[in-house]
């Protein structure tokens, strides 16, 4: 999937993108459960808004993978043992599913229950061949919200590993990802 090019660190874009899809998602998961709770007259707004967000969001990590594809990413340090390795790439590419598969489902939701996201007011985002379908939209919704904690989960696994190189490993890994390195 990614281009096998040697670089010492991820490039700003490479930066940029991961912490940018970090925060939204972050704040998407964390406000996501509440969206229900919000009084009435806020809703309309809190859910377009988190429609448009989420959308942003899978415009943002198809532009992460296709920066990644091409500017390549740093190795891991040589001392990784395999079985590391691979549980390293397979939390990272499911990371990449679910946070395509996240925004689809929600689009998808959207469209079968004729809300069709209108992106930050401005116009509508409609999904071509998704009809208007209750059932579909119940599908949907569930699946969305298991995705959230399975995101949960992968987003916990990756800080997880990002703190064991930094604090146990005492290797850069965690540092090749920081702003400013």
């Amino acid at each position: 999937m990614y281009k096998n090019r040697s670089v010492s660190h991820y490039s700003a874009g490479s930066k940029f993108f991961h912490w940018l899809i970090a925060l939204l998602v972050i704040v998407m998961l964390a406000v996501g459960f509440f969206l229900d709770d919000v009084p009435d007259q806020y809703a309309g707004t809190a859910f377009m808004v988190h429609k448009s967000i989420g959308l942003s969001i899978l415009l943002l990590v198809v532009l992460r993978i296709i920066w990644i594809i091409h500017s390549g990413r740093p190795p891991l340090p040589e001392n990784v043992p395999l079985w590391e390795r691979v549980f390293s790439r397979i939390v990272q590419y499911a990371l990449y599913l679910f946070l395509i598969l996240m925004p689809l489902s929600g689009w998808i939701m959207s469209v079968a229950a004729n809300r069709t996201p209108k992106y930050f007011g401005f116009f509508n985002v409609p999904f071509p061949g998704i009809p208007t379908d209750k059932g579909l939209s119940k599908l949907m919704f569930e699946f969305h919200e298991t995705i959230a904690w399975i995101l949960i989960v992968l987003i916990a696994l990756h800080v997880a590993g990002a703190l064991k190189h930094h604090f146990i490993d005492k290797d850069d890994v965690l540092k090749k990802m920081m702003p400013g390195s």
